[in-house]
């Protein structure tokens, strides 16, 4: 790996930062009907320069179907130039990273206080797609390396019950050791509540979350906790679902008729109450992964 230097002009100063590049490839795409080296590039988040010369081709070769285009790795950074009012936590939010990837790229320490004009390098994850067993499964994803960058902070996904194929939207709002979620609607609620037998369970079931054209396997609960549907979301409030007590209010979307947010786990992902896994969560991630 070598380190590059990136002239970077703010007004009348300029800033030189150095960022990573590598040689190294990072995974093997399997062409599909309508996939072009532009269309691949933007999927995976590389230069399209980089692509070409990755597989010997330029910008009039052909892709047929079946082809195999090797993926450059990209250690790449962006720049983000502090404004008033971000903190490393926000900049997590805004790129879909966490405070300690922010933190080890720039070598400081998570409690940084960052000062305007400041310019931070943010890291790039670019996640390759994995082969499934079959078009029914999803891609086996691991939590700490691969999912909780597919499906970012925010992010609003679909999410199909494995064994009904019934499905429902929600967004990411929370979650550090897996995803909190809620749904985004009414109707939504009353979907997941029917997959559940017509009420909402800590009961465990595979699922697939269909986000940005990827489906990944994962397990859910469907039983709303920690938030007062009543109360501002991200706020302190007197009272919160599933016997939380007072506390911060993690119920940030209303009028989808719960209280609070459920769990959503992935390959190796953990309980927040305990950081340890829980193995019914495994399971059917790998159920829904076609892994028996």
């Amino acid at each position: 790996m070598k380190k590059l230097k990136k002239k970077i002009l703010i007004g009348a100063l300029t800033l030189t930062i150095s960022v990573s590049s590598s040689s190294a490839f990072a995974a093997t795409h399997i062409v599909k009907s309508g996939d072009t080296y532009w269309k691949i590039s933007n999927w995976y988040g590389v230069s399209l320069d980089s692509l070409l010369k990755a597989n010997n081709a330029n910008y009039n070769s052909i892709l047929y179907i079946g082809d195999k285009v090797t993926i450059p790795e990209s250690n790449s950074y962006k720049n983000h130039i502090v404004q008033k009012g971000d903190d490393l936590w926000k900049l997590s939010n805004k790129y879909g990273v966490t405070v300690n990837d922010i933190a080890k790229a720039n070598n400081i320490s998570t409690s940084k206080v960052l000062y305007v004009g400041d310019v931070l390098k943010i890291p790039v994850h670019n996640i390759p797609i994995k082969e499934t067993p079959g078009p029914q499964y999803g891609e086996l994803l691991d939590w700490w390396t691969e999912a909780q960058y597919v499906i970012p902070m925010n992010a609003e996904f679909k999410v199909v019950d494995f064994y009904t194929g019934k499905s429902f939207k929600v967004k990411r709002t929370q979650g550090a050791n897996h995803i909190d979620a809620e749904t985004l609607t009414l109707n939504d609620t009353n979907i997941m509540k029917s997959v559940w037998g017509g009420t909402l369970s800590w009961s465990r079931r595979p699922v697939l979350i269909e986000y940005n054209g990827r489906k990944i396997a994962a397990s859910m609960s469907s039983i709303p906790h920690a938030g007062n549907e009543k109360s501002e979301g991200g706020k302190y409030t007197s009272w919160r679902s599933g016997g939380y007590g007072a506390g911060t209010n993690f119920d940030y979307i209303k009028g989808n008729g719960i209280d609070g947010h459920f769990d959503i786990h992935f390959l190796n992902s953990t309980r927040h109450s305990d950081g340890k896994l829980d193995q019914e969560h495994q399971k059917n991630v790998k159920i829904a992964a076609g892994m028996k």
